[in-house]
């Protein structure tokens, strides 16, 4: 049977809203009724749409195999019977215009010490969004929020309010139509923003594009380095955050899914706000840099971003770096190439990975996606009726579906 961790990220349509979700979200949400599509290959000229989740097959605890892929260090983790589209020499036509799929299951992969024997799996370059194009308004709000993504933090309240403090905001309140427990939800524990800043950010006009918007303080200097910080105490700039952005720091800040449904300058503006505040622009090459620490789900958001705006991604093998502070210590860093100018080759959006390794990770809790037909069975084109595209985009099969499932 074809079986994944429930753990497995996809970047999935919900009642109509994208967002990304885990498999075991997807089955809950499926048992709810909710209506679920995922980006899936449509055909051999490597079109992809969004296909409709006939059923969410949850098969209890199921030994797994876990196989990394040898330049990204993705990984998947699959049932060893199940069955992935796999590359061969008849991957492509000559003219790279069609796909001749060939499918293998799992314990017939080719995994040897050199990865360049290895058998290959696809990955997808582009999700296809459905959204409004949106405007430069929604550009600058969007890379507000991407700056603080990449270069942002929180400053909390640290005092209780006193009997004398609540009388005074409660007369606010008032002011604003509200109770004085509506006004203390309003105002948030959050006193101020954070941004962190170079003098290159204010030469290149990126604080100029926040403060735009929203109310900042002047730029404070921070002593012994060429380095400012950047205050802002404006309620709207606060909201706006906690509505698209969760976590506190840099292991933890990603994404909500509400970010996914705004429009397509918007997107831009979160992914263009943190290349300018976490990224290294090489002209030479034309591509962004990006090295972010240990955050998958946020490294997982500039992937899918990156992919939603047609921008040809390079997900490239992390590598430690010394901490500065600390130099005995070391760190491991995430890497992500980003070109907004189209650079490969292949023209149906899919790029191919050597396996580098297989190996047991023992039993979890496993989950796949049934998705409904698009074409009868006695139509050539049937074995894409089978295919969905899963964790960072790998491309794997929801296969056939007369096993046995759990409910």
């Amino acid at each position: 049977m074809n079986a994944l961790s429930g753990d497995t990220p996809m970047f999935a349509e919900v009642d109509g809203k994208y967002g990304v979700y885990v498999l075991k979200e997807l089955f809950e949400l499926h048992k709810q009724g909710r209506a679920i599509k995922v980006p899936a290959l449509l055909d051999e000229r490597g079109n992809k749409g969004w296909v409709e989740v006939e059923d969410v097959a949850c098969y209890g605890k199921q030994p797994l195999k876990r196989i990394t892929l040898s330049t990204s260090r993705l990984f998947v983790e699959i049932s060893e019977d199940a069955i992935i589209p796999a590359y061969s020499p008849l991957l492509f036509s000559g003219t790279e215009k069609q796909i001749k799929l060939k499918f293998k299951l799992v314990n017939n992969l080719k995994a040897t010490q050199d990865p360049g024997y290895n058998d290959t799996f696809l990955l997808a370059t582009q999700i296809p969004l459905s959204l409004s194009e949106g405007n430069q308004e929604e550009w600058e709000i969007g890379f507000t929020l991407g700056f603080f993504l990449a270069e942002g933090s929180f400053v909390y309240r640290r005092h209780k309010n006193t009997k004398y403090s609540l009388v005074v905001l409660n007369s606010f309140a008032r002011k604003k139509g509200m109770t004085l427990q509506e006004y203390l939800v309003y105002k948030t524990d959050i006193k101020r923003v954070c941004l962190s800043i170079g003098q290159p950010d204010l030469e290149r006009g990126y604080v100029n594009i926040v403060r735009k918007h929203f109310k900042f303080k002047n730029p404070y200097k921070i002593k012994h380095a060429n380095a400012f910080d950047l205050f802002s105490f404006d309620l709207d700039l606060i909201h706006l955050i906690k509505f698209y952005i969760e976590g506190h720091d840099s292991y933890t800040k990603h994404l909500k899914n509400e970010a996914y449904n705004r429009s397509q300058k918007f997107l831009e503006g979160i992914l263009d706000g943190f290349l300018a505040g976490d990224a290294h622009y090489d002209k030479n090459k034309d591509f962004f840099q990006v090295e972010i620490t240990t955050n998958y789900r946020l490294y997982n958001d500039l992937i899918f971003l990156s992919k939603a705006l047609g921008y040809d991604t390079h997900i490239n093998k992390g590598r430690f770096k010394k901490s500065s502070f600390h130099p005995s210590n070391n760190y491991y860093y995430l890497i992500l190439s980003i070109f907004k100018n189209w650079h490969r080759r292949t023209a149906v959006g899919l790029v191919k990975e050597h396996i580098k390794k297989i190996e047991d990770v023992g039993k979890k809790e496993a989950f796949n996606l049934v998705l409904k037909p698009l074409y009868s069975d006695n139509d050539k084109r049937g074995k894409f009726n089978h295919l969905y595209f899963t964790a960072f985009e790998i491309m794997v099969s929801d296969a056939v579906k007369t096993f046995t499932k759990l409910h």
